[in-house]
């Protein structure tokens, strides 16, 4: 299970191996929300989630 670091604490957080580009992640530690990024050399890192915000048809 690759060990990446998380952007907002800086803390260790294990990320499954099946995981995939732009999957979601809550760290543990301080309650970030992190996607999955993969660049095109294999590299993954975590970065801050977006928030989304619906709009319910408006």
């Amino acid at each position: 299970m690759p060990v990446l670091k998380c952007p907002i604490c800086g803390g260790d957080m294990e990320v499954p191996d099946d995981a995939l580009p732009g999957e979601l992640f809550e760290h543990e530690e301080c309650g970030a929300q992190l996607e999955l990024e993969v660049d095109e050399n294999g590299e993954m890192r975590l970065k801050q989630a977006e928030e989304v915000s619906e709009d319910w048809g408006e």
